[in-house]
């Protein structure tokens, strides 16, 4: 697809700007983390034309891809790799947008998804979080984790998850939205499929901020029943 050549991209310009880097690293995150999930950054976006009506509407929706510039960019990748999507977030206040190809609206997308494949395979567990930074951090710990961009599974979100996990475990934040998307979220497919877990009053990134990276391994892993930490 047309945007792994701006992630890869994207990906390698991080390192050249402090700013980013200094606000991930206080986030809790190493370069491996930054290299491991391919977060870019980039003071000018410029993408190759595609002849696709995908590229027509990415570039009329970021006005000609200038919102995705001075951006932390978070890819979007399917479980081939992919990227089927964009998640930016600003350095300076908490705002996130997302930008969606066809692929990743017809099949659910995720961050972390082409990451945490291989572990949701091998345990038949998927951890979901809101946001990006909530799944990195939980991942630290338990490698099957995603985000769902929202607190909220859609129906194409949720039928990849059970295709490859038995057991999907929400871990949304204790906010209004969170304890409502979590209610929602079992309420409508049920908890055969759906369980939630509460770490606390904040959310993972929080925490491994609060704690580093071994008291925070200590402290999720006494949060998560031992069944579930496979």
């Amino acid at each position: 697809m047309y945007l792994n050549n701006f992630v890869n991209i994207a990906a390698k310009y991080i390192f050249n700007y402090e700013e980013p880097l200094k606000y991930l690293i206080k986030r809790g995150f190493t370069r491996e983390d930054i290299e491991k999930y391919q977060i870019g950054f980039t003071k000018y976006a410029s993408i190759k034309k595609d002849a696709s009506e995908d590229y027509t509407s990415l570039y009329e929706r970021t006005y000609g891809f200038k919102r995705l510039q001075n951006k932390i960019i978070f890819p979007l990748k399917n479980t081939i790799g992919l990227v089927n999507g964009l998640t930016t977030r600003s350095i300076q206040g908490k705002k996130y947008s997302n930008f969606f190809l066809s692929e990743s609206k017809n099949i659910g997308a995720f961050f972390g998804l082409y990451e945490a494949i291989p572990h949701i395979y091998r345990t038949k567990i998927v951890f979901v979080h809101e946001g990006g930074f909530n799944a990195m951090a939980f991942a630290k710990v338990l490698p099957n984790s995603v985000a769902s961009l929202t607190a909220y599974l859609n129906e194409q979100q949720f039928e990849l998850l059970a295709f490859f996990a038995n057991k999907i475990i929400l871990i949304y934040d204790q906010d209004t939205s969170g304890l409502i998307g979590v209610k929602k979220t079992i309420e409508y497919y049920g908890s055969r499929y759906i369980e939630s877990v509460c770490i606390g009053p904040d959310d993972p990134n929080a925490y491994l901020i609060i704690q580093g990276p071994e008291k925070f391994d200590k402290y999720i892993r006494s949060k998560i029943p031992l069944f579930l930490q496979k």
